[in-house]
């Protein structure tokens, strides 16, 4: 009887390093970049793809033991973050910045494999690796500086991130005290820290980028769509003189606190609530926009007492905590500006950046009150609103 020769599978870091970055490639490519197309998911479906062929550079740089394609798939592997981070403020609506992540792309996988078969390639590698520790430091600034997101789907990019940098700098420091250590032990060392610091980063950012898009409560096109029927009814209220319209910029006060003091869940439910009260106190022929989780605007139509009367409502109904369905105690409260277009005109972003700016103002005298736009107010955009307020005791009724 012959026994048939047993032949062992070997899989090390670098297998389950192809593996698991093709699986969540596959993720943001499919729950992400083809559900939500936007240049933000574009942009990170561009990052998965080059560390999807980083991984496999990498894995036949390792069977061939080729310098220059492991040098290659390094340069590949380390573009990952700059994309995350332009895509993030893409994501976010803040001004993008191509030109140092373009500069990036472009320098890093040159300058790898120029140097891969020379001397001041380990200097080389240190120097680019710090270099993308930066760029992970931005992306964490950006995830944690203003909340843009539930602080648990936020969290695990946020800390893989500000691992990175430690890595980074930590590598670069060992590496200048280390002078006994040979290059090809150093170079190993970096190589199995790449490998673990891409599946490690690689995960968490699939998680947080896809959950943080699927999050999003109401699809841009949708809110575009709202917007565009609301030019067309200012348009029209405009053609036919009717003076007794205005736009109303609500804004949940705090937004950063209530993101901080709660889970993911139990803000989503805070965010629910405060457009269910907008959406209750308002007539059935006003449009309440939900711009994102935190901001709506309306567009009402009725005397300027009628719209007193609707702002008190949603500002009772918001701070008002003594009902059944209160979220752990948590009291909220907004800001109303209230632009009308007997001062400002039909104009639907004129009266939007009116009200914008009132409601800023409203935030920054304590929040829980409404203000008027005045012909001083400065477009919503420049805006700098205080990210935390006072604490407001009890709704104030004040033009």
């Amino acid at each position: 009887m012959i026994v048939p020769a047993h032949v062992p599978v070997h899989v090390d870091i670098t297998t389950s390093m192809v593996a698991v970055v093709t699986v969540l490639a596959a993720l943001v490519f499919t729950l992400a970049t083809l559900a939500r197309p936007s240049r933000a998911t574009v942009t990170w479906g561009a990052a998965f793809g080059l560390g999807v062929l980083g991984a496999y550079l990498w894995l036949a740089g390792n069977q061939t033991s080729d310098p220059l394609m492991r040098a290659a798939a390094s340069g590949l592997l380390l573009c990952f973050e700059p994309l995350v981070w332009i895509g993030l403020r893409m994501h976010l609506r803040r001004r993008v910045v191509w030109w140092p992540v373009a500069v990036y792309l472009a320098i890093v996988p040159s300058l790898l494999v120029l140097t891969a078969k020379t001397p001041v390639y380990l200097l080389t590698f240190h120097t680019v690796f710090v270099v993308s520790g930066v760029f992970a430091a931005f992306v964490g600034y950006e995830l944690l500086r203003r909340q843009p997101g539930p602080r648990d789907i936020l969290l695990p990019l946020a800390l893989a991130s500000c691992a990175f940098i430690v890595v980074a700098v930590t590598a670069a420091v060992a590496a200048a005290m280390n002078q006994g250590v040979s290059t090809d032990e150093q170079l190993s060392t970096l190589r199995g820290m790449n490998a673990v610091g891409t599946l490690v980063l690689s995960t968490c950012a699939a998680f947080t980028l896809v959950l943080m898009v699927r999050a999003e409560a109401t699809p841009p096109s949708a809110i575009e769509a709202a917007i565009e029927r609301a030019r067309w009814r200012l348009l029209k209220a405009g053609a036919q003189n009717e003076q007794v319209w205005s736009l109303l910029d609500v804004r949940l006060d705090d937004p950063a606190d209530l993101r901080e003091a709660s889970t993911g869940s139990t803000f989503a439910m805070i965010a629910d609530r405060f457009h269910d009260d907008i959406q209750d106190a308002l007539p059935a022929a006003a449009d309440a926009i939900r711009i994102d989780d935190t901001r709506a605007i309306v567009i009402i139509r009725g005397s300027e007492e009628a719209v007193r009367f609707h702002m008190r409502d949603i500002l009772t109904r918001i701070s008002t905590i003594e009902r059944g369905d209160s979220i752990d105690g948590i009291r909220a409260s907004a800001s109303i500006g209230w632009a009308t277009v007997a001062s400002t005109g039909y104009d639907y972003d004129e009266l939007a950046a009116a009200a914008g700016a009132a409601a800023v103002r409203a935030r920054a005298a304590g929040g829980d009150r409404w203000k008027l736009s005045t012909s001083s107010d400065a477009p919503a955009a420049e805006v700098e609103a205080p990210t935390s307020v006072p604490p407001a005791g009890r709704t104030t009724l004040e033009r």
